[in-house]
């Protein structure tokens, strides 16, 4: 009988080895986790390519009429409206820009400086040939001097935020109206910067 014993706690003991052993040894690596899906960016419809199409051409727009206007402004005004004008600007926002620029001529006066157009973002208005702006604009380095030399500048503040309609005629953008209020800061405003 003791052999039996002997034999017993020998494979007990061999069994309990064996545990340890398997208790010891690093951990086998699980499966591997399934991919992760890749994320894709959905494409743009048809009719966003076309909104954001039409929004970008209407900027440029009103950004070559500014322009075209701060050209004609340092050179002392004008009395019509220049090619360039017409063919970015119509109806009252042509009307109002040219009646100013008529203004500076007749004064004799001449600006230096450049209006600065500080944003542009769409405003949400989009039909098919029409879209809204708003756009920020500071005028406060723009200084006027008239004939004889003198700084004739008003001296209010020049800092506007406009709601821009901008309409498509002739497959040509052209700003049409422009609702316009003073700021004295553009903080909070939609077209900060």
């Amino acid at each position: 009988m003791a052999l039996r014993r002997r034999g017993f706690v020998r494979v007990g003991a061999v069994v309990a080895c064996c545990a340890l052993v398997a208790g010891c040894t690093p951990a086998q690596p699980a499966s591997a986790p399934p991919p992760t899906p890749a994320i894709t960016t959905p494409t743009e419809s048809q009719i966003e390519r076309q909104m954001r199409l039409d929004y970008e051409a209407a900027e440029q727009a009103y950004r070559a009429n500014r322009a075209e206007q701060g050209r004609l402004y340092k050179a002392g005004g004008i009395t019509e409206a220049t090619p360039e004008m017409r063919a970015t600007a119509t109806a009252s926002y042509l009307r109002i820009t040219l009646k100013a620029l008529r203004r500076i001529k007749t004064a004799g006066w001449q600006a230096t400086g450049t209006t600065e157009v500080v944003g542009v973002v769409a405003n949400g208005g989009w039909k098919e040939n029409e879209v809204g702006l708003t756009s920020c604009e500071d005028s406060s380095v723009v200084r006027f001097i008239d004939g004889s030399g003198n700084d004739v500048t008003p001296s209010t503040n020049r800092r506007y935020v406009q709601a821009l309609k901008v309409v498509k005629l002739r497959g040509r953008w052209k700003v049409s109206t422009a609702v316009t209020t003073k700021v004295n800061s553009f903080k909070g405003q939609p077209c900060e910067g």
